[in-house]
């Protein structure tokens, strides 16, 4: 399987925000878009997950367009986590089990496979303890990894985040990128808008930098820290310690 994006240009009303965006994806990889604030990373996120429409250019998987697919078609394909959730008074288990939407007929009955696969999407992401506890009354990681439970549940092969772990501690932060590698292992491609950029150069495949609404690089770790890219990024300078295996930063 095989995501392209080709001449990719999106914007809101007047505005452009992406130009002539060109990457290829290849399954089970774990993407991470990084570049300061406003450069277009979610944008570029909800136009290549099929949410929005582009300017111009084309989405393909497969060769397939993806704006062109029939929704139900595209939710079984493609699942997308943002950032702006809405958790109610729904509970976990009434959260995951959206992630079935897509599979139910007519009339919108859950099957025991349904049922199974709920469970254990729970199970995997480690919320089967409060599975009937309010989204409202968890804490952010919490939530977090309720959303993920969904994402499982929907099955999908391709799976879009904005942001999964910001403004998590620590320990959740670790626990969510090592959720999101037992996913990659499980055949899914994970492409991801992140901010830590020591999560992103450990837990990534490659790297896809942008800036000012263009895509200036694209690689493994090694290669954007050989060509110095988050430097002309962000202006910090990128040391790498083959010793403790970790990336650290430090302001120009």
């Amino acid at each position: 399987m095989v995501i392209r994006l080709e001449n990719l240009c999106g914007g809101y009303g007047r505005k452009q925000v992406l130009f002539d965006i060109n990457a290829e994806i290849k399954t089970g990889e774990i993407i991470s878009i990084v570049g300061a604030n406003g450069c277009g990373k979610s944008t570029l996120l909800e136009i290549a997950s099929g949410l929005m429409k582009p300017i111009s250019g084309n989405v393909t998987v497969d060769g397939e367009d993806v704006h062109s697919m029939e929704g139900k078609k595209r939710a079984k394909l493609i699942s997308v986590l943002s950032q702006q959730k809405s958790p109610g008074v729904l509970t976990v288990r009434a959260l995951v089990y959206h992630g079935r939407f897509p599979y139910l007929g007519y009339p919108r009955r859950y099957t025991d496979e349904d049922r199974q696969i709920v469970e254990e999407a729970m199970q995997t992401a480690g919320v089967s303890e409060f599975a009937d506890e309010s989204l409202s009354e968890l804490s952010g990681g919490q939530q977090q990894k309720a959303y993920i439970a969904m994402l499982i549940a929907q099955n999908t092969k391709i799976v879009y985040m904005d942001e999964p772990v910001t403004f998590l501690d620590i320990n959740y932060q670790l626990e969510l990128m090592n959720l999101i590698k037992r996913m990659q292992k499980s055949g899914k491609t994970v492409i991801m808008v992140i901010h830590d950029l020591n999560l992103a150069m450990t837990y990534s495949d490659r790297i896809m930098a942008m800036k000012d609404g263009r895509l200036i690089s694209m690689g493994t770790p090694k290669e954007i820290y050989e060509k110095g890219v988050l430097g002309e990024l962000f202006g910090i300078e990128t040391h790498y310690s083959k010793k403790e295996n970790q990336y650290f930063f430090k302001k120009l």
